[in-house]
This record gives C-alpha cells, structure tokens and sequence, in this order.
C-alpha cells in the first residue's frame, strides 16, 4: 500500500493584551514548516515487505527549525557528532531530529530544510520458514532486515548554497589569530547495512547495523538499538 503526508504548520508568538486588544507581530516569532512524508509497500515472498519512505521539510520565518539527520528514531544511549558545525544564526530557535539516516551520529548534516530516502527489505523468517501459524510474539515478530538511506540537510536555497557552514572551520587563538578554513564534503551522505526487528515485553526493539558513506568514503561501522516502529 502507499501512504503519503503533506503538511504545513504555522506558529506565532503574540502579545494579548485584554485592554489593547489582539496585537499580532509576524516579525516576531513566526515559524512556518512544510514538508512531506511518503511511503510506499510492496508484498515481498510470501510475509516479507519492500518499504519505501521519501521525506522531506523547509522552515522559515523569524524562528524557524533546525533539523538534525542521522541516527535512528528512539535511538538509546545516542551519540551526537561535535565535528559538524551548525547555523550561528539567532533565528533558529527550535531543533529536531530528521530520522532515520543510519551510519552516522545525530547531525551529521543540519540545517532548516532536510530530504531524505530510506528503503528496507523486511523478512520475518519465522513465518516464512513455519509452516503453521508461529505462536511466540518474538518468534511471530521476528524480522530480518536489509536497509539503504541516503539524505541531507542544508541552509539556504539548496544544499551547495555558500551559506552552508558545512565547509568552513573557524580555529580562533584570541586576540589575535582567527583562521577561516573552507574544504569540500559532499551534502550527501548515505548509510546501509542490515538488523533485526522483533517484540519484546509489549515493545518493538529494533538492532541496527550500518555502514555511512560520507564523501566517497566508508566510514567504520555503528550499532544502533532502538524502540518502536520507524516507518
């Protein structure tokens, strides 16, 4: 089946003063965000499933979203990259996770607007192997799973906007050196690898494996555990 999620939501900070009257200030606190959210599943042998998800969003106004990719939704015992750095922009004033692009910690990209692709390959073995119904949940539950996401995130127009500070490092020694440098690393990064899936004690626990490609290069594998289902 295909499922698909358009969405827009407006916010606004606004003074109500009960004498004055309603006094709405757009340039004050305003947040609009309109993305997109697609998925599609294909029937695979006889229990397995092909998903795809296509998602994406953009943020702007006075106060607009800053959106992290990489790691996995409910990832436990998370770690984030310090190494990439991010807007030193005031009008960023919320920050959310873009999930799921595996491979990486949470912000390796960052930015106001974020696409991403994910696809899996899903087999729940047991079934497929059983010829009678499997009566253990983590036995009915268990899932092997083969995955692929590719994504990024970016300030400005596009994701080789110079205002991407994705390419610049600053190295400060005050009060009297302060070095810009500028190199080159791809907007892109993608992530694969394989896992497990299953339920246990009324919860869905996912296991994680993968690989990031980050400017044609592999990095070194991450494990990720997780909880509840991503898409």
């Amino acid at each position: 089946g295909t499922r698909y999620k358009v969405y827009t939501e407006a916010i606004n900070s606004f003074d109500l003063d009960v004498v004055d009257g309603f006094d709405l200030d757009l340039s004050n606190g305003f947040t609009t965000v309109v993305g997109f959210d697609w998925r599609h599943y294909i029937p695979l042998l006889k229990h397995g499933v092909l998903a795809f998800r296509v998602a994406g969003a953009t943020s702007f106004g006075s106060k607009k979203m800053l959106y992290y990719l990489g790691g996995t939704e409910n990832w436990l015992l998370s770690s984030f990259d310090e190494t990439i750095p991010t807007p030193q922009d005031d009008s960023y004033a919320y920050k959310v996770l873009a999930p799921t692009l595996r491979g990486f910690d949470i912000n390796i990209r960052n930015g106001g607007s974020y696409a991403l692709m994910n696809a899996e390959v899903r087999l729940p073995i047991f079934k497929l192997l059983s010829r009678k119904d499997v009566k253990s949940s983590i036995l009915r539950n268990f899932q092997l799973v083969a995955f692929y996401d590719v994504g990024t995130a970016w300030v400005g127009w596009s994701p080789y906007s110079d205002e991407n500070p994705l390419n610049t490092l600053t190295l400060e020694s005050p009060p009297i050196i302060t070095v810009n440098i500028e190199y080159f690393r791809d907007p892109l990064v993608m992530g694969y690898g394989g896992g497990v899936r299953t339920a246990l004690f009324g919860y869905y626990i996912r296991l994680d494996y993968a690989y990031g490609v980050e400017t044609k290069s592999i990095t070194d594998p991450k494990l990720y555990f997780s909880i509840g289902t991503d898409f």
